[in-house]
């Protein structure tokens, strides 16, 4: 007895059918739908951090300046509700050429600041680093995670 092939029993399946695929794409779309919602929460609380952050790299970078006598004078650092700007001088001027403006991230503001003296401010005066504002200023993020800044009287910073 002899057994003939036809081409048709020698082919073998490949690739997806279209039913496969389409549910394949309802089950990514399914998972991309519940997580999102969490991803975009944490990337607005991981933005008050890194704000809060740079707001620091800001009060480090103009304490430094002060105590190398960079462009002698005061330098200091100024709050707004959505940026922290870097200046030179005795007092903040807005329209000054020096000013280096951080813009905050979206969704990310500063609620609060409660420094001595009551202003928005923190200067630098002399070379040992030591800020004549002591206080804290606090970041919010649009989930409503909070990040505050800690300004020592001593010239020490954190975040938490």
């Amino acid at each position: 007895m002899h057994l003939q092939t036809t081409n048709y029993q020698l082919q073998t399946k490949r690739g997806f059918t279209l039913i496969e695929l389409l549910v394949m794409l309802a089950v990514m779309g399914a998972i991309v739908t519940f997580a999102e919602p969490m991803l975009s929460s944490f990337m607005f609380s991981q933005d008050a951090s890194t704000s809060a952050a740079g707001a620091v790299d800001a009060l480090r970078q103009a304490q430094s300046a002060t105590m190398a006598g960079k462009s002698p004078g005061r330098w200091g650092v100024h709050f707004e509700t959505n940026r922290y700007v870097l200046f030179q001088g005795a007092a903040y001027s807005a329209g000054a050429p020096e000013n280096l403006t951080h813009e905050l991230s979206a969704g990310v503001t500063v609620t609060g600041i409660s420094l001595s003296g009551g202003g928005s401010d923190v200067h630098f005066a002399d070379h040992r680093g030591v800020p004549t504002e002591a206080g804290t200023v606090t970041f919010t993020a649009a989930t409503g995670k909070t990040n505050t800044v800690t300004v020592g009287a001593a010239g020490m910073f954190d975040s938490n």
